[in-house]
């Protein structure tokens, strides 16, 4: 597992760019589906520690 800090803006960016990724590109290939979508519910799921925003992925 890994933790990585990023900026609440990243964080958004992280989430828009996934999600553009997945409705453009993501139907034909299951497996990346899943991969995306596991991604995008962590990413939702991020919460603060202290002042910086945290993501264990």
């Amino acid at each position: 597992m890994y933790v990585i800090h990023v900026t609440e803006a990243e964080l958004e960016t992280a989430r828009h760019a996934l999600r553009a990724y997945l409705s453009a590109f993501g139907h034909d290939e299951a497996e990346t589906v899943g991969e995306i979508r596991r991604v995008i519910a962590k990413l939702d799921s991020a919460q603060m520690d202290g002042e910086d925003p945290r993501i264990s992925a």
